[in-house]
């Protein structure tokens, strides 16, 4: 993945982020807004991002004929899937339950995780971005098994079909 690739998908994340505050720094949304579009555009952009990521840089890199890189690149991979995990549960939380009945919890949670994806993207862009491109060690080993794709459509499909997500 090229380097501005990246960059500009860190800025439409962080912008995509910024907007989520600003909701969440506001009045609880009425009753019958699900806001499930502006959910899914989210997840969908945040996902395919870190799926991307896991495919084209975490895992050739992990291959990298460099210590740091490899090491850099195994735990961009870990920490992403903890970050992903987290964000799973905050969708499965608040799947069910509208957040203007507890607008203050959920602003907290929401507030924590917007932390969290721009402590994850500043990682990127400052531990693995100046690491490539990537420097093969020769070997033809397949990508991580992290597939970020998959979970976004099992997400969608949630927010859509008021399928209930396991916590």
């Amino acid at each position: 993945m090229s380097v501005d690739r990246l960059l500009a998908q860190h800025c439409r994340i962080l912008a995509n982020v910024d907007a989520v505050e600003l909701f969440a720094a506001g009045p609880p949304p009425a009753q019958g807004d699900t806001m499930i579009d502006k959910r899914w555009a989210f997840t969908r952009d945040l996902l395919f991002h870190f799926a991307r990521m896991e495919s084209t840089v975490y895992g050739p890199m992990m291959r990298d004929r460099r210590e740091h890189a490899r090491q850099s690149a195994a735990l961009a991979s870990v920490e992403t899937a903890a970050l992903m995990a987290e964000y799973r549960e905050q969708v499965a939380r608040w799947q069910a339950a509208h957040p203007a009945e507890h607008w203050d919890t959920y602003r907290r949670g929401l507030a924590r995780l917007m932390r969290r994806i721009r402590t994850r993207l500043e990682a990127e862009a400052v531990e693995i971005i100046p690491l490539l491109p990537v420097q093969s060690d020769g070997s033809r080993e397949g990508p991580t098994p992290e597939s970020y794709a998959a979970e976004a459509w099992e997400i969608r499909e949630a927010l859509f079909s008021g399928i209930k997500l396991p916590a």
